[in-house]
């Protein structure tokens, strides 16, 4: 569909807003030193596409934008051949950003400001990461591969063809609904792995705390643990890294409870939010001790991986009907004693299936919050032993204050 050229007023300001966006991405390449095309270049060219258009909308043709496009991409070629013409970096991502600030233009002038400025964004941080994109691929490996493959294969072939009904004992089993939440896990761990695998190691601690913390704050406590047994000089960052993996649970905790039950979550947040603010404060306490230097990053495996996600269904299946069965024969306590257990070692899948029964009302919104902090203390205290067992007892002496601190906002807001 042709836009309306009877606005002097929009016309202007569609014209400045491809006129702008051609420069932004000319200014990148222009600081890149491309000797193809630099501000001026993508300027004109965004330009163009705009001009493009509003002559097919007086001329009421389309023919006039595909004929620009095809005189741009001529034009480019022509520059590549231009003899004794040096090219230093041999490639086509500067050619395809000529044509893809043809099409920004374009899309200016038939009125669809946002997607352009959107696109031209991207284009610009696709430009200007190239070094951090390179060195990511290098880092990826076959296998980070196949398992960001199986990911795809949960959540577009698996996904739909499962029933969608409740079944089982209690009624508590509901394949898609199970699937559903190996699908947000996963792909919350797998956003979680991509960048720490982006993560350099003079990032420090603290930022491997918390990536670690997205992917698995088990494995980042294990391998800072082991770190710390070998290194004495170790032992504050780690612990700073442990404190931190574990607060940052917190954060997935809330992301889970608000898209399974978002009802529930401010009845959930004053607990978890004062477990968090005493987490970050009690490693700030730590690492004000740490001298700077390189830090270890945390060996995972990849969560997308199909035998992580059938492990965490099965998990989440099982704890769902230990709840349903403990609420139905001992009531409260029931329910709480399969947090304490299942929290020890996991705490997505007892928050996954308390808030999903709240939302179906077999737990009220206050039992499901009891039972997730309950759970989020029994996985503070496997962590403290873990740092302990696995590292040493310095380690855990100095994890104790954060997680003692983060425990006792958690008991407070049970008490409460």
């Amino acid at each position: 569909m042709l836009p309306h050229t009877n606005d002097p007023l929009s016309l202007l300001q569609n014209y400045a807003i491809a006129l702008l966006l051609g420069a932004m991405i000319g200014l990148e390449r222009e600081r890149a030193d491309k000797l193809i095309a630099g501000m001026r270049t993508f300027t004109l060219v965004s330009l163009f596409g705009a001009v493009s258009v509003h002559l097919a909308a007086l001329a009421e043709t389309m023919w006039i934008p595909a004929a620009g496009l095809l005189a741009v991409t001529a034009l480019v070629v022509m520059g590549n051949m231009i003899p004794g013409q040096p090219h230093p970096t041999p490639g086509l991502t500067t050619e395809f950003a000529v044509l893809v600030t043809y099409a920004i233009g374009s899309l200016c002038l038939f009125g669809q400001s946002l997607p352009a400025t959107i696109l031209a964004f991207a284009c610009m941080a696709v430009l200007y990461f190239k070094p951090h994109l390179h060195a990511f691929s290098r880092k990826v490996q076959t296998h980070d591969l196949y398992a960001i493959f199986q990911f795809g294969l949960v959540t577009f072939v698996i996904l739909p063809i499962l029933p969608d009904k409740a079944m089982g004992p209690f009624e508590a089993i509901n394949p898609r609904n199970i699937w559903w939440m190996v699908v947000l896990i996963s792909g919350m761990s797998l956003c979680g792995y991509v960048l720490l695998k982006l993560v350099h190691r003079r990032w420090g601690g603290p930022a491997l705390g918390i990536l670690g913390g997205l992917v698995s704050s088990t494995a980042t406590t294990l391998t800072f643990s082991r770190h710390a047994r070998r290194d004495i000089n170790f032992i504050c960052t780690a612990a700073v890294v442990v404190i931190l993996a574990s607060t940052v649970v917190l954060v997935r905790v809330a992301v889970e409870v608000a898209a399974i039950h978002p009802r529930m979550l401010p009845q959930l947040l004053p607990g978890i939010g004062g477990m968090f603010v005493i987490g970050l404060l009690s490693a700030g306490l730590v690492w004000r001790r740490v001298t700077c230097g390189d830090a270890e990053i945390p060996e995972t495996r990849n969560p997308a991986e199909l035998s992580s996600a059938l492990t965490f269904g099965l998990l989440y299946g099982v704890v769902l009907l230990a709840v349903s069965a403990g609420k139905h024969y001992f009531g409260n306590q029931g329910v709480y004693v399969v947090s304490f257990i299942s929290g020890l070692t996991d705490v997505d899948a007892i928050t996954l299936s308390s808030a999903r029964l709240a939302s179906t009302g077999v737990l009220n919104n206050l039992q499901a919050c009891n039972a997730i902090i309950i759970a989020l203390l029994a996985n503070l205290l496997f962590k403290l032993g873990l740092a302990g067992f696995v590292g040493s007892k310095l380690l855990a002496r100095k994890s104790a204050g954060g997680f003692v601190a983060m425990a006792l906002a958690g008991l407070i807001s049970l008490a409460l």
